[in-house]
């Protein structure tokens, strides 16, 4: 199989800008698309090259990468007018790091299998800053060959990689930590409310959940930033709210009961009807104190 030398990047939000910074830095030579061409400007000064379509971009590289918002927009750049499919060779690598669908990848995997591609899903846990300093979490679906090829992109981004088994279980395993998390800051959420509405400081309920046995590095970040009212998007809640559905969707094929996530989904539909779409999930906290009058100091 080719040597990976050349790799393109579609999709430079909060993280696919800094993956594809990664993959430059690392010494690959990154061509880039987005629907946003003032993105890909940014990332010129790390020698990242621009392309005209996501075709023109398959065309000129060994591997893709995607990392785009939901399936309709990956649907749209891997098999849409223009799009990848159209400018795919036999030998190349596309490795999607969206959080999407089992379906989608499967199908995917079909498409670009035919023309020759190997395709890995590979979606990621460690948000903003783990995309920064490289060391996002991978949850790869793959053939035993195809993961093994991209080995040398899964290092310059992450630092740990799961194989979860093939195409489409890594996604599965994405949308059910997606959910876990959720489920965490939900429970983060309304125990800190109703300690302070209780007259405690929340603090203190947060330091007990620091020393406990049920810590998790998770609230040592978001249980400040909740207090702070830090809620600079990281991840956001339209995000959220689209890996939940995901989740429920995968739920409903399976015949498995959920209904824990399936009542924190509508905690994120309140937020996003409130407008609060674009905040990091921290923010469900401030549909909860709108509910209650209550506001978290």
């Amino acid at each position: 199989m080719n040597e990976l030398k050349t790799v393109g990047f579609l999709g430079l939000g909060i993280m696919g800008s800094r993956m594809a910074r990664n993959l430059a830095q690392k010494g690959f030579g990154v061509v880039a698309w987005n629907r946003t061409s003032a993105r890909v400007d940014e990332l010129a000064r790390f020698g990242v090259k621009p392309a005209a379509t996501p075709a023109e971009l398959a065309r000129r590289v060994d591997a893709y990468c995607t990392c785009v918002a939901d399936p309709a927009a990956l649907r749209l750049v891997a098999l849409g007018p223009g799009g990848l499919l159209e400018g795919a060779k036999a030998g190349q690598l596309f490795v999607d790091f969206s959080t999407v669908s089992a379906e989608l990848t499967c199908e995917l995997e079909a498409a670009f299998g035919a023309k020759g591609v190997d395709f890995v899903e590979a979606p990621v846990t460690g948000s903003k800053g783990g995309a920064d300093q490289g060391t996002l979490v991978i949850m790869a679906g793959a053939k035993d060959a195809a993961f093994a090829r991209a080995q040398p992109l899964f290092a310059a981004v992450g630092t740990t990689t799961i194989h979860c088994g093939p195409v489409g279980a890594g996604t599965q395993v994405k949308l059910a930590g997606n959910a876990l998390i959720a489920l965490m800051l939900e429970g983060l959420s309304e125990g800190m409310l109703l300690t302070q509405r209780a007259g405690v400081d929340p603090r203190k309920l947060l330091e007990m959940v620091r020393a406990s046995g049920f810590r998790s590095p998770y609230y040592d970040f978001k249980g400040p930033a909740m207090l702070d009212r830090n809620f600079e998007t990281a991840f956001s809640i339209d995000l959220m709210f689209k890996d939940l559905s995901l989740f429920l969707d995968s739920a409903a094929k399976h015949r498995v009961p959920t209904p824990a996530a399936a009542a924190v989904k509508e905690v994120y539909q309140l937020a996003r009807a409130q407008g609060k779409g674009e905040k990091d999930i921290s923010a469900v906290v401030t549909s909860l104190e709108d509910l209650c009058g209550e506001r978290l100091k």
